[in-house]
């Protein structure tokens, strides 16, 4: 059976812009895609239903940000890219509460959209999920955040390092969130079987402290490593990462505007702009990416290190995937 084409909605007063998105859709999308250059024909085609909208922000008899926000409001879940020529921290902070995936700052070109549309057609393939821990507390909240994810992800549980390994032979996961520290076969034994039964396998593995292995766990093959808690944009920028995409700037503005990056070679120094701390990395294009850090303390701040040290390692990852520097999963 013939796979249903994504119904596209552009949404702006200029005509330049209609061009520029459209030339940059596949042309199987073009039979579906409907143009509006107000914010009333905007509110009216997401009550009709699409699937993928481009919607600017200002245009004549209602704003975008209103016209999303009525659909919203109507439980409305179109994947939006708002546009703006201009905006400011309250437009963005909305567009986040509209649940909007990102926000483009005219002029773009037609990179920006191909980038969107490769983001649009992973998350609207659901994926199968494997998420492995000994606690069921754990589970249930982790289950909770990868819920929040902007992936469709189908997530099944396993209890066991020995039950991981049987299911994966016997079923296929496009992800396997694989916990640290378990009895009996343990998250480093269990990553090293699914390696060996299929090198290809993206393997997050999670963790309740900082562990000096984590170099060991992407050696062993691990896609990422993660820290307990973590929060569903976390979970975003890793998915993002292993399956080849760019991270969204809406996403990551609120933690990456507080630091000053620059990237000095093979180094990435990254700056705290309130307190003065600065960590240093030498940056590889495969795993670990980041390696031998450095951070030099500021004697004079009120903000312990160890607050910004978590969120600098964060913002400096995006900052060289964004510079497309990393090499694609």
């Amino acid at each position: 059976m013939q796979q249903r084409q994504p119904k596209v909605l552009i949404a702006d007063d200029a005509s330049a812009v209609h061009g520029l998105i459209r030339d940059a859709l596949p042309s199987e999308y073009s039979a579906n895609t409907i143009h509006a250059f107000d914010g009333v024909e905007c509110l009216q085609a997401l009550d009709h239903g699409v699937d993928l909208a481009f919607i600017d922000v200002h245009m004549p008899t209602m704003g975008g940000m209103d016209a999303l926000w009525a659909a919203r409001i109507a439980g409305n879940k179109t994947f939006v890219t708002l546009i703006s020529g201009r905006s400011n921290k309250r437009c963005i902070d909305l567009a986040r509460q509209l649940d909007a995936y990102e926000f483009l700052m005219k002029p773009f070109g037609r990179k920006e959209i191909e980038t969107i549309l490769a983001t649009y057609r992973r998350i609207s393939t659901p994926m199968q999920v494997l998420l492995v821990d000994d606690s069921a507390v754990s589970l249930k909240v982790m289950r909770k955040v990868l819920a929040n994810s902007v992936f469709h992800l189908n997530i099944e549980e396993a209890h066991s390092g020995a039950e991981t390994v049987r299911r994966c032979n016997s079923e296929a996961f496009d992800v396997v969130f694989l916990d640290v520290n378990m009895p009996g076969l343990n998250g480093f034994a269990t990553l090293g079987h699914l390696m060996q039964a299929n090198p290809q396998a993206k393997v997050v593995m999670i963790s309740g402290e900082y562990n000096a292995r984590e170099r060991e766990a992407l050696a062993l093959g691990a896609a990422a490593t993660m820290r307990k808690p973590f929060f569903p944009t976390e979970i975003d920028a890793v998915l993002h990462r292993i399956c080849g995409l760019q991270s969204p700037k809406l996403a990551t503005e609120g933690f990456v505007r507080d630091f000053g990056i620059k990237i000095h070679g093979r180094t990435i120094a990254v700056e705290h702009s309130e307190s003065g701390h600065v960590c240093e990395y030498v940056w590889f294009r495969d795993p670990p990416y980041l390696r031998l850090p450095l951070v030099r303390e500021n004697e004079s701040a009120t903000i312990p290190v160890a607050e910004i040290v978590a969120n600098a390692k964060k913002a400096a990852m995006l900052e060289l995937e964004n510079a497309s520097l990393l090499q694609a999963s």
